[in-house]
Formats: C-alpha cells, structure tokens, sequence
C-alpha cells in the first residue's frame, strides 16, 4: 500500500499472524519477540531414569531472540523486515545443527540477521552481510549484541557492487566458506540477476565443498501474458540459474520442507521451499 508521501509500502505477513510481543523501538522500529522451541537431543537424553529407576521426562526448553525491525517498509528496504523465508531456513539450521558445528557461514541478504543469530550457536564463524541503505548493517550490529553473538561479523555486501565485496571478502573465500545462506531475496529480477552473479563467483572461486542454502516464499500473481498465476520472480531465478547450471557443473535439490521441524513460531505456507545449490566436482 501507499503510505502518506505516496511511496509504495510493503509489510510481512507474519505480523498479522503471529504475536510477537512487539514494542516500540527507535526510529520508528519495532522490537520483537521471536519464539523458538531448542531441538530435542539424542533419544539416550530421553532414556535417563531417576535414583527410583522412573524415566525422566526432558522437557525441551523454550527461548526466544529479541530484534528490531520493521513493520513496514518500500520494496528497496524490505531487508528491515522479517519474512517467512528466513524463519525457514533458521528451523533448518535447528534440526541440521551438526551439519554447521565449527563450520564457517556467509549469509547474504541477512535482513535483521535472524539467519545469521541462530548460525552462529553452532557455527565458528558467521559472516552476516547486506546493503548499508536504511541503516541496515546497524540494525544488524545491535540485533547482533542484543542477542549475545561474540562469533558474527557484519559486513557490506551489495550484489550490484561485486567491485566492492569481493574484495572484501577475498581473504574469507581464501580461508573457506562452507555454507552461503540466502533467505528471501527473490523478488526482483535485477537483484535476482545480479544475486546469482554472486552465487557464481562465491562457487567459482571456491576450492571447499561450498553449499548454498536459499529459503524464499514463491509470490503467486494473475498475468495477463501467460493468462495464468504463475510465480514471475522464482521462475526468472530458475530460468537464468538454468542458464548456468551445466556449464557452471551445479547441482540443484529441493529439500521438502515435510522433513523440517518446525522450531519457531510462525504460520508455514506451501509457498515456501528451500533450495541446496552445491558444485559437481569435475
């Protein structure tokens, strides 16, 4: 919708959804509660009798990360938003927590860095990345010490300036990135353009078993072209990626969401899907 200067607003759906026990913040952001229940360890954990020999039932233990976001925001500002997309792939990384122990994690398009908090309970490192406009980064950075992360690092990364991040991030990709996280930041065909740009050259220049994890929510319209509802965003992803699937030697898997507990709280759709992109050895 329009806000009162006539700019074209847009605003998650998950706020109408769900409670999140928000407040007002500074600059006219909100702060939230975003409700997650800790994975259930090994069934042994569940198996412990008491000095009467009764099994003792382990309750799972209930938390919670605190952000500041926004409700509100143009198309070019929806990273100040929390979407669907990165809820998704933070209840992925919950259930595949040993997958990402000690590993070294790139997220792009962080968002309010919801991705990147829970990355880091069992990553080594994170680096959490997106644009500087809106104040982004520093939404971050508090996001970030609010919850008590010492292992993340907030950095620029624009997809429209490659001249810039790649530089930056020479000495990481040198290092070993292990996984490239990415939620929600299909909806524009220029950025989903040049997002893919950074996907190839984050995998071209890999020489680690580097996995890309993309979480998104396909956004259904009526066209008039195809007379149809089709997904025009996540269909010229998979158009251009297809472009470059097979010379590029990368690997593309749908991993069912059925197979995803749920940790935290939101409402999913069938809309949402995640994606693992990773590079064939040649």
């Amino acid at each position: 919708m329009a806000n009162e200067n006539g700019d074209f607003h847009v605003s998650s759906e998950i706020y109408t959804e769900t409670n999140f026990r928000s407040q007002t913040g500074v600059n006219g952001h909100s702060i939230s509660k975003f409700t997650f229940l800790w994975p259930e360890e090994s069934a042994k954990a569940h198996s412990k009798k008491d000095k009467d020999g009764d099994l003792v039932v382990v309750r799972r233990r209930k938390s919670c990360l605190e952000l500041e976001h926004s409700q509100s925001t143009n198309l070019k500002l929806v990273g100040l938003q929390v979407w669907r997309g990165a809820l998704l792939l933070a209840d992925y990384i919950l259930h595949q927590r040993d997958y990402f122990r000690k590993k070294t994690v790139l997220e792009v398009g962080s968002g309010c860095g919801l991705t990147s908090i829970v990355a880091s309970t069992y990553a080594k490192r994170v680096i959490c990345t997106d644009i500087s406009e809106g104040g982004i980064l520093s939404v971050i950075s508090r996001n970030v010490q609010r919850n008590v992360r010492k292992n993340i690092q907030v950095l620029e990364l624009d997809f429209l300036q490659p001249e810039v991040w790649k530089e930056t991030l020479k000495s990481d990709q040198d290092a070993g990135i292990d996984y490239v996280l990415a939620a929600d930041v299909i909806y524009d065909d220029d950025i989903t353009d040049a997002f893919i740009a950074t996907l190839d050259h984050l995998l071209s220049h890999s020489n680690y078993p580097m996995k890309v994890l993309i979480a998104l929510e396909k956004r259904y319209v009526f066209t008039v072209t195809d007379l149809d509802t089709t997904a025009p965003c996540f269909e010229h992803f998979l158009k251009h990626f297809e472009e470059l699937r097979y010379s590029r030697g990368w690997r593309m898997e749908y991993i069912p969401m059925r197979t995803i507990p749920q940790y935290f709280t939101y409402e999913r759709v069938p809309q949402l899907i995640l994606i693992q992109i990773t590079k064939v050895p040649i």
